[in-house]
């Protein structure tokens, strides 16, 4: 049964200092990103023990690139995933801000089904397909996870994981998650959700 998830946002990448849009822009880590990823991968198995555990990671490249620096130094393999994207941006992908900026829909309602670009997905849209994994992995024989993702995704994982699901919840709660920060969920004996950290970045210190 799975008791526990370790939720790690991806290292600083080129597309946070460039000017350019995030989502599934694939721009890879930064040198300071870098630095970051090996900070943290040293970090991890001092935390938490690996058994080794299962790593899955988002298929972008900034997400593997900060997946490889802790399975090395975990010794563990990882599967890469396209459902561990960012949200969709659709045609803004690889644009600068302000090119996006000209191709963005304005909101519409209700706010969870407004798709900001053309080809892209609402929030809704990415909370079920993080859903949809999330509940693939229950079915595998794991008490702990580590999962490689992104900012908006984690985000609904850690709603996931607390039984929040409602259109009010999924609108109104949200989560600072920063580059590289850690997250750690756990699930007592009782059933009950935990959260023991949240967007901790003290490894980086």
């Amino acid at each position: 049964m799975l008791n526990e998830l370790i939720l790690l946002r991806h290292a600083e990448s080129e597309h946070h200092l460039e000017g350019v849009v995030g989502g599934w822009t694939d721009s890879a880590l930064t040198p300071h990103g870098i630095r970051q990823a090996k900070q943290t991968a040293s970090f991890l198995p001092r935390y938490v023990e690996f058994r080794p555990i299962p790593i899955f990671s988002s298929d972008l490249k900034r997400a593997i690139q900060t997946t490889e620096w802790v399975a090395e130094e975990t010794g563990n393999e990882f599967v890469q995933t396209p459902q561990l994207r960012e949200l969709n941006n659709g045609v803004a992908k690889g644009l600068t801000k302000e090119e996006a900026q000209k191709v963005w829909n304005p909101p519409t309602q209700p706010i969870l089904d407004w798709i900001p670009y053309n080809k892209g997905e609402s929030w809704r849209m990415l909370y079920s397909r993080i859903e949809r994994f999330m509940e693939d992995l229950t079915r595998i024989e794991a008490e702990k996870i580590l999962i490689v993702s992104h900012a908006n995704s984690i985000i609904c994982m850690i709603n996931w994981w607390l039984g929040l699901s409602d259109d009010t919840h999924l609108q109104n709660i949200m989560y600072d998650i920063r580059p590289c920060s850690i997250t750690h969920l756990k699930r007592d004996e009782d059933g009950s959700a935990r959260v023991v950290k949240l967007n901790d970045v003290s490894h980086l210190a």
